[in-house]
């Protein structure tokens, strides 16, 4: 009888003691939950604002010629030990003294790339691409003015993202269908252009903004990225529950853009030899602004 009483008394204390761990457990679990995607928001954020600092960087490359070039008024192939790169539109610099001269790339092979030789030059005379900044590193869809600015669904950009003498072409996408951010990178001297992953989610609808900002000659030199991420934790009680959310946002500076943008002032002003990269072929032709 004695035992069968302390079972009666201890069975609610046990379903009380069980139902509040369980609480606490599903608590914990959602509280990590915010915290992981709060962490994946921020992360995100700091690669973006990283990547995007880099857009029109170009850097600098050393090779050597593995077999000569005759002089010629026509372009022809010259192999190197790496073409690694070079991009068409670029200005190169063959061999030193009395030899030196400055060739425009017009074509790139894997370990050669072609141009207009006016003098013959033999293996292993150097090569070097001393690289200029693009001013168009952050696409900017047509028709935004100079002193302007022009919130866009995607930014497209390319540069040396990677700091390793490699022009890689990215894309960020909102994906306003399912409430996150998409991001693609391709190498520039793929032939096609990578497909978009998964980069941000659990966003906010409508909570994404990618804002461009454009100087006194059009050059895009600034961006801005902002957005809200909703945790999985509620707030309040009953009908006034809601999910929590934190909003980020960076302002972002590109270096290099506003480096082409004084070069091309001075261009301008003062005229001289225009050897400021062109858009790549590749770029222009996956850039599409239609969704702008």
């Amino acid at each position: 009888m004695e035992l069968t009483i302390s079972i009666l008394i201890l069975l609610p204390v046990m379903g009380a003691a069980i139902s509040l761990f369980s609480a606490g457990a599903n608590q914990h679990a959602s509280e990590q939950s915010s915290i992981d995607a709060n962490q994946e928001a921020r992360t995100a954020l700091e690669m973006m604002t990283t990547e995007i600092g880099q857009a029109g960087s170009h850097g600098d490359v050393y090779t050597t010629l593995t077999s000569g070039v005759m002089n010629s008024t026509s372009e022809q192939p010259a192999p190197v030990a790496s073409a690694a790169g070079f991009t068409v539109g670029d200005f190169v610099t063959v061999d030193t003294g009395a030899d030196q001269e400055t060739v425009e790339v017009t074509a790139v092979a894997a370990n050669s790339f072609s141009a207009v030789f006016r003098v013959a030059h033999d293996a292993g005379d150097p090569v070097r691409l001393f690289a200029l900044p693009y001013t168009t590193g952050m696409l900017s869809p047509s028709g935004l003015a100079a002193n302007a600015s022009s919130t866009v669904t995607t930014l497209r950009f390319f540069g040396d993202i990677s700091s390793n003498s490699t022009l890689q072409y990215v894309e960020y996408n909102y994906d306003s269908a399912n409430n996150q951010i998409t991001r693609s990178v391709t190498p520039i001297a793929q032939s096609t252009k990578n497909p978009a992953i998964p980069f941000v989610r659990n966003l906010r609808p409508n909570s994404v903004q990618f804002t461009l900002n454009t100087d006194s000659r059009g050059v895009v030199t600034s961006a801005r990225v902002a957005m809200t991420v909703q945790n999985s934790v509620k707030s309040g009680r009953g009908t006034y529950a809601k999910l929590q959310e934190t909003t980020l946002s960076s302002r972002i500076s590109i270096p290099s853009a506003i480096a082409g943008s004084a070069l091309l002032y001075e261009l301008q002003r003062y005229g001289g030899v225009d050897r400021l990269p062109d858009t790549p072929p590749q770029v222009t032709e996956w850039a599409n602004y239609e969704d702008q």
